[in-house]
């Protein structure tokens, strides 16, 4: 099997019930380690639902929607470093820090860029 559908699968498991319940407010997803708005829900889930539903279409064009795990890898590495790492530094981590989601983001912020088709998004070769 290619190993690029490894992520897609990873994707599918971890956001259909995360990203459904968090853009239909059918539980917190934060567990009270930050506070969730209306707002904030209905923007993070409508961006993992495209997540997910790009996703499930990489299953079928692996290569083509390949571009959303970059865009993963992206948006989870800022993440990491602009609220996760101050907070390790500075401030408390067991009140302000989600383990759960700081530790998927940061292993498909090490392992996505391994099956990333690089030559394919920078067009390096043919």
């Amino acid at each position: 099997m290619n190993v690029l559908y490894f992520p897609y699968f990873v994707n599918i498991v971890i956001l259909v019930p995360i990203a459904i319940g968090t853009l239909f407010n059918i539980f917190p997803v934060a567990g009270g380690h930050f506070a969730e708005s209306e707002g904030w829900r209905s923007l993070v889930g409508s961006l993992w639902t495209a997540i997910l539903i790009g996703s499930i279409l990489g299953l079928f064009h692996p290569i083509a929607f390949s571009p959303l795990l970059l865009v993963q890898v992206v948006y989870k590495a800022l993440w990491l470093m602009v609220y996760i790492a101050p907070r390790l530094i500075y401030g408390d981590p067991n009140h302000e820090i989600h383990w759960a989601i700081s530790i998927i983001f940061a292993f498909i912020v090490v392992l996505y860029p391994l099956v990333i088709p690089w030559n394919y998004l920078f067009k390096l070769s043919a």
